[in-house]
């Protein structure tokens, strides 16, 4: 299966979900491969550093830019799982990986500016599904406030503001911003390969959510 993972933002955590939902797959069995088509190659920077560590599994990373379908549909037959990360905005490599994908993952945070650009995906994906009519939309929650205060406010605005595409689902599951998905990748690791439970659980909830959107055993 193919998973782009991506927004018409930058700093959303596009990533971060990227490199702790491969780490969930492989630690599953699932032959993983990222395809880091963001020219800040955050995830190829992370699995280098994952090697020099010698951290295992390896998880492997290619990059690639401009139209990916050639790419992704040789490639789709090879890998169980494939995750795009693409640039935090409107790009040829998000535009042609809809054409071709599963499911895609956008994720934002429960702000203005990044929930403006929904509008902006609505039409993107009204185009992809043209071509990829069963193209699945799923708007994640990142970088979520943990005081018990607002958090819950915070969840239902999201919410309301999502559920108003028909286009869109919001994903079950939230991310919430802690310092351990920073500290993890600079490591070369995952939350998964932390002593933090919440992330641990947060990344949980997430894979088994994909797994379930997917149709994936």
């Amino acid at each position: 299966m193919i998973v782009l993972v991506g927004a018409n933002k930058g700093g959303c955590g596009k990533s971060t979900t990227v490199i702790n939902l491969a780490v969930a797959f492989a630690k599953d069995g699932k032959d993983v491969l990222i395809i880091d088509a963001d020219r800040q190659s955050t995830a190829s920077h992370w699995s280098s550093d994952r090697e020099e560590n010698k951290i295992h599994p390896f998880i492997q990373v290619l990059q690639k830019y401009d139209n990916l379908q050639p790419t992704l549909k040789e490639l789709k037959n090879k890998y169980k799982v494939i995750l795009v990360d693409v640039a935090g905005r409107n790009s040829r490599e998000m535009l042609s990986t809809m054409l071709v994908a599963d499911l895609m993952i956008c994720p934002l945070q429960c702000s203005q500016p990044d929930l403006d650009t929904l509008n902006e995906l609505k039409e993107q994906v009204t185009r992809a599904g043209d071509f990829n009519p069963d193209l699945k939309v799923y708007i994640y929650q990142t970088m979520a406030s943990t005081n018990t205060k607002v958090k819950d406010n915070e969840r239902q605005e999201f919410l309301n503001y999502v559920n108003q595409f028909a286009e869109f689902k919001a994903c079950q599951s939230t991310n919430y911003f802690r310092k351990v998905y920073k500290d993890t990748i600079s490591e070369g690791k995952a939350v998964l390969e932390s002593n933090n439970n919440d992330a641990n659980t947060e990344i949980n909830a997430l894979y088994l959510e994909v797994k379930s959107v997917v149709g994936e055993n």
